[in-house]
């Protein structure tokens, strides 16, 4: 399975050297199906747990040995660490959200609009895929497709074996063509 970013082997060699520029490719290239990841996990917090993913990131980077695949790899194991050190936080301790109007004075880089549109396109295309399946199959199906890792990265980042992922892939797509071949009405 080939994901976007398959090709940043280089672009991770200039990040491990020093180059800032590199780091914001990789940046650019990994956060949105990272931020897609979070968000189907935790809604409400996706985008800030895809922040304190990039910042464990830039701690560790000098520590990291690799290449894009690996980084890949790497990039959502500690999204997944983060997620679970948010929902032990959630646990002990009540959030309360912030007021939109209060950042209204911090304008993104990006046209809201359009951003809003392909976010909304995918987490509703993730969600609906995800409703049909257990919770272990559809984190490993949004971390193989979503986040483009392989087989091993995915079994890496969930804690299971490789085969174990595969019958995983396996039995979701059995049952996502089970289930959306009942819905799609048949031709004449």
């Amino acid at each position: 399975m080939s994901a976007p970013g398959d090709d940043l082997d280089e672009v991770v060699r200039e990040a491990l050297s020093g180059d800032n520029a590199a780091l914001g490719v990789l940046y650019d290239s990994l956060q949105p199906s990272l931020v897609r990841y979070l968000s189907w996990q935790e809604p409400s917090a996706g985008e800030d747990l895809a922040a304190e993913t990039w910042l464990v990131v830039a701690e560790r980077l000098s520590s990291f040995e690799g290449d894009g695949r690996a980084f890949r790899a790497w990039l959502f194991g500690i999204a997944r660490r983060r997620l679970s050190d948010h929902r032990r936080r959630l646990v002990r301790r009540r959030t309360f959200p912030v007021s939109g109007d209060l950042l209204d004075e911090h304008p993104g880089r990006e046209d809201p609009e359009s951003l809003a549109i392909e976010t909304l396109s995918s987490e509703e295309a993730i969600a609906q895929l995800t409703s049909l399946l257990s919770p272990d199959q559809a984190e490993v199906m949004v971390l193989r497709v979503v986040g483009g890792l392989s087989v091993e990265e995915t079994a890496g980042v969930v804690g299971k074996r490789p085969g174990s992922v595969r019958v995983l892939q396996h039995r979701a797509l059995r049952r996502l063509a089970r289930k959306l071949g009942e819905e799609l009405p048949v031709e004449a």
